[in-house]
């Protein structure tokens, strides 16, 4: 088999190995983050609003906030969309394919890097299915991970064809480069990849460490000044999205999600070391999986503790021996070197990210886990028709293994039950899952579950103002009032400004029949959030039950935060209708309908406004 070549046998097996692994995520419905950046993104329905995805951060929202800016993953997205609708199944199909384009472009890069082929292959086949990849693969937005890696090997491939002279060394470059732009606009972990292409180069040189990196910087040099430029460009377009190169000024990084985020960089750096080491045990042995390791499912270490100083000793150790054995072109050092590379953008080494750890980011870094544990597995046979049979045997052995438990993982993600009933299973001590779990259960009408689960966040974690509010909601839908405004309140002492805070108190005060109490929770809301809907819209609710004055103005308020918000164009019509201006009422409603032409609420109120007679002409 020639450097580079792939034959279609071997092609077959990585894809059907791929396919085997994981045919069993596809039919599973749109979970978790996959309602808000998909089923529910207004943004991805019409090629009319292709704007917004590239002007907005990745959850939608105005300019200014968020952290994450994905408008090429937000359009292949959209692309589906426009073609079949909300139908889960084919973006299914879609994360499957290119889960299998990733693991035959690994077995490609691995070979023409000169890897001996049972060794690529044995890697790419571990790699084609690995339990950790079910995240990435099942879970609709993990495509992020799968897209990304994508468009990562198909970078690392054409640079190494420009470099090396192959073909139009031109076009190749311009791809490669092409192709890097679309990957980091796909996910922020791409940046990485021109060291992963500087790794390759120094792995395949001549000489000792300096002589193989200076020779790697020497060669692609001129691909490094063009990706840095693009990575510019990147920090520029995040800038004016985001209002920031890494995140929004005014977005921090919650706790709850990532607990090393408000440590100094000494004691962040060590725990992310620590933590390298648990995804690398977890590669190895991927028995215990997990959706959720948010605080406090993996435990902060602290200087007093041995595994603090032994992790990032460890880690060292293993980088110093893993470049030692360059020299000698180990596979299983060029392994673990691709893994600590690629990782090095979402570990928290360098700087603090979103989340403490998720099994979704291992995607493109194990398949330097799997290249170490093919080369173990295969030794040093130099072609496919060599290879000892019991050496084989052992390989499809740890594969079929694998795909075992990818089979099993994959249900998990078939629904937002499943997944957080999973959740709390394995990481009872995470404050998230049990609110995940909370919030589910409350959207199944399982008040007692939520608010038991609600608690157990609040336990966990008294800081989780969410997690507070969720308990009041239920607390009121319970009807213990008491209780929920006391939840309520906790939700706000802990954040002043807290937008559901404010509301759900002055919803609370209301079942009360504490209509002043209400208003003046409503009114410190919106003092907070003057931008708020919900709470402008029940203040124009509040003053027109009680026919105050000021109900014109609060309606023109709560349309003004949003023209198109249905429930205030209906609200504003009732009010006309209660005050006899039946004319005016009418054309809201017809206005509403313009909007939402199938809004049921407004077509019977439509038919109520028509089949009534002519009123005397009332007042305001």
């Amino acid at each position: 088999m020639s450097a580079g070549r792939l034959r279609l046998s071997a092609a077959l097996l990585l894809a059907g190995a791929c396919v085997l692994a994981y045919a069993n995520g596809l039919t599973g419905a749109f979970v978790y983050d996959d309602k808000a950046i998909v089923r529910d993104n207004p943004r991805i329905r019409s090629p009319h609003r292709v704007d917004e995805i590239l002007t907005t951060q990745y959850f939608g929202g105005k300019r200014g906030t968020g952290t994450a800016y994905r408008p090429a993953l937000l359009l292949s997205f959209a692309a589906q969309w426009w073609i079949h609708g909300a139908d889960p199944f084919p973006f299914h199909v879609v994360n499957l394919l290119l889960h299998v384009l990733v693991t035959l472009l690994l077995a490609r890069l691995l070979l023409r890097i000169d890897l001996p082929p049972p060794t690529a292959l044995g890697a790419a086949l571990l790699f084609a299915a690995h339990p950790i990849h079910a995240e990435a693969v099942t879970s609709i937005v993990g495509r992020g991970e799968t897209q990304a890696a994508a468009l990562v090997l198909g970078f690392l491939l054409l640079a190494l064809r420009g470099i090396e002279g192959r073909g139009s060394r031109r076009l190749a470059l311009v791809g490669a480069l092409l192709l890097y732009l679309l990957a980091n606009l796909t996910k922020e972990s791409a940046a990485v990849a021109p060291a992963l292409l500087f790794l390759l180069l120094a792995w395949r040189a001549e000489g000792g460490l300096w002589s193989r990196c200076s020779a790697a910087l020497r060669r692609g040099a001129p691909i490094y000044v063009c990706a840095a430029a693009i990575l510019a460009g990147v920090f520029r377009l995040r800038s004016l999205v985001l209002g920031g190169a890494i995140k929004a000024s005014a977005t921090g990084f919650f706790e709850v999600e990532n607990p090393l985020a408000p440590l100094s960089p000494w004691a962040r750096a060590a725990n992310a070391c620590s933590i390298f080491l648990r995804s690398l045990w977890r590669m190895a042995v991927p028995l215990r999986l997990s959706s959720d390791e948010s605080a406090w499912s993996i435990r902060v270490l602290t200087p007093r503790e041995v595994l603090f100083w032994a992790a990032p000793v460890l880690v060292a150790a293993l980088v110093a021996a893993a470049l030692w054995r360059l020299r000698d072109r180990s596979p299983a050092a060029l392994g673990f070197l691709f893994l600590c590379v690629a990782s090095l953008p979402t570990s928290n080494l360098l700087f603090p990210t979103g989340t403490i750890f998720a099994e979704r980011l291992a995607y493109l870094p194990s398949a330097g886990f799997c290249l170490i544990a093919a080369s173990w597995i295969v030794g040093r046979a130099p072609d496919l028709a060599v290879l000892p049979r019991w050496r084989a045997g052992a390989l499809a052995a740890v594969a079929l293994l694998l795909a075992a438990r990818t089979l099993v993982r994959n249900p998990v993600w078939s629904s937002d039950e499943a997944l957080f009933t999973n959740m709390v299973r394995v990481s009872p001590a995470s404050a998230k899952a049990h609110y995940d779990f909370a919030y589910m259960s409350a959207e199944l009408h399982r008040p007692e579950a939520a608010l038991e689960h609600y608690a157990r966040a609040t336990q966990i974690y008294p800081g989780y103002w969410d997690a507070w509010a969720g308990k009041g909601r239920v607390e009121r839908a319970l009807g213990r009032l008491e209780e929920s405004e006391r939840s309520y309140a906790a939700s706000l002492r802990l954040v002043p400004g807290y937008e559901n805070g404010w509301f759900g108190v002055g919803l609370v005060r209301e079942d009360r029949g504490d209509r002043a109490g209400a208003e003046d929770a409503y009114r410190q809301g919106l003092r907070h959030n003057p931008q708020s809907l919900p709470l402008a819209y029940r203040m124009a609710l509040l003053y027109a039950a009680e026919k105050r004055p000021e109900t014109l103005f609060a309606w023109r308020r709560a349309l003004a935060i949003d023209p198109g918000s249905l429930p205030s164009r209906l609200g504003y019509a009732d009010w006309f209708a209660a005050a006899g201006l039946r004319e005016e009422a009418v054309a809201q409603v017809r206005e509403t309908l313009r909007l939402a032409p199938r809004y049921k609420p407004a077509i019977e109120k439509l038919k109520q406004l028509e089949a009534a007679a002519p009123e005397a002409p009332g007042r305001l």
